[in-house]
């Protein structure tokens, strides 16, 4: 009994905690502590771990739209003002382990100085809300490593099994899916669906494969997010898609189409149904793929490379840039050497740095 009402006693300090006014901060910024924790504040130069979650507020209800928790778990900076916007900084420095941070700020100071940056389901006069819990404290930089890499090992274990969790949820609507279209595919060994429309000749693709493709990507419900077969994207060169481990032959796609594209030949056309897990998964890709969204492309095998046609082609698209890229600079000199002569100085210092040098 004297456990439940000490139990009852906390609940009631830490809503009232959390209910209690917001105090004005800096640059726009309104603020509260929730003191919970003990020992000494934090100073610059520790290494701090914590976890935040960002929402925000349209007036009816909040949608979070950061959680560090579903982005694969607490994250560890060093305490400088480097790290931390200054407002944040000289808040920080008030907290200790075991203390939240709870600030909001409208969009309209949020995105003041660039307000074409707001996305578009924001609107002005709503807030932003971020809460921060301090987890620990760490002195050197040792003991955050070895934070960092007992976190990583957590993080890894828990995205497989949200993964498999969510590849379970995805077979089920694809299943579904191709039952109610009368769709005969075959599943591959990781759980992609692949519908053979036209048969093709040779060799299957397989790890040592490049190729190039015709492509329509959908998703389950339709909606057409990419393709280089409709004029309406853009673009229209067939996409080379290296299956290989040599990132040098070009690059990859996502692991649900690499499943796909190794059950097909040259001349192939087919269907790949996609489970969101092999695909962009709980992030989504874009305005188009929501998060866990199921997907299908329409493929067609145009060519398979050897590796020296595929070098070849690398060097072909790298040539092609570069002029691009001179053809611009040129532009740029007539119209403004100065920024030019910026954006050159910009390049040689990547370079430099690409080749471990230190420019001066």
């Amino acid at each position: 009994m004297r456990k439940n009402a000490y139990l009852l006693l906390m609940a009631a300090v830490l809503f009232a905690a959390c209910n209690s006014p917001y105090k004005k901060g800096e640059e726009g910024m309104e603020y509260k502590i929730i003191a919970d924790g003990k020992g000494e504040t934090l100073k610059p130069g520790q290494f701090i771990e914590f976890n935040f979650t960002s929402v925000y507020n349209n007036g009816k209800k909040d949608s979070i739209l950061t959680n560090t928790r579903d982005m694969g778990g607490a994250q560890i900076i060093t305490l400088d003002s480097t790290n931390l916007p200054p407002a944040y900084f000289k808040l920080f420095k008030q907290l200790k382990k075991g203390d939240s941070l709870s600030t909001k700020m409208l969009t309209d100071t949020v995105f003041k100085k660039q307000p074409e940056s707001m996305p578009p389901f924001m609107k002005k006069g709503n807030y932003l809300y971020t809460n921060i819990r301090i987890i620990n404290v760490y002195k050197t930089q040792e003991e955050a490593d070895k934070a960092r890499q007992a976190n990583m090992a957590v993080q890894e274990v828990a995205g497989k099994q949200k993964a498999a969790a969510q590849l379970i949820k995805d077979d089920k609507i694809l299943k579904e899916y191709l039952s109610k279209n009368n769709i005969k595919a075959t599943k591959t060994e990781k759980g992609a669906y692949v519908e053979i429309l036209q048969a093709g000749t040779g060799s299957m693709l397989d790890t040592s494969s490049i190729t190039k493709i015709k492509y329509t990507g959908k998703t389950i419900e339709g909606k057409m997010f990419d393709s280089n077969t409709d004029p309406s994207k853009g673009h229209l060169e067939p996409l080379s898609v290296n299956l290989t481990n040599d990132m040098s032959l070009g690059g990859g796609v996502i692991p649900g189409m690499s499943e796909g594209l190794k059950m097909m030949n040259k001349g192939t056309k087919a269907k790949i149904y996609i489970p969101s897990s092999l695909a962009y998964g709980a992030a989504g890709a874009g305005a188009d793929i929501k998060p866990n969204e199921n997907l299908i492309f329409e493929v067609e095998i145009l060519e398979v490379l050897t590796k020296a046609q595929a070098a070849a082609d690398v060097a072909a698209q790298q040539k092609k840039f570069q002029e691009m890229q001179k053809k611009y600079t040129d532009s740029l000199t007539k119209a403004n050497p100065e920024a030019a002569k910026k954006m050159q100085q910009q390049q040689m210092q990547q370079q430099m740095q690409q080749q471990g040098q230190n420019p001066r």
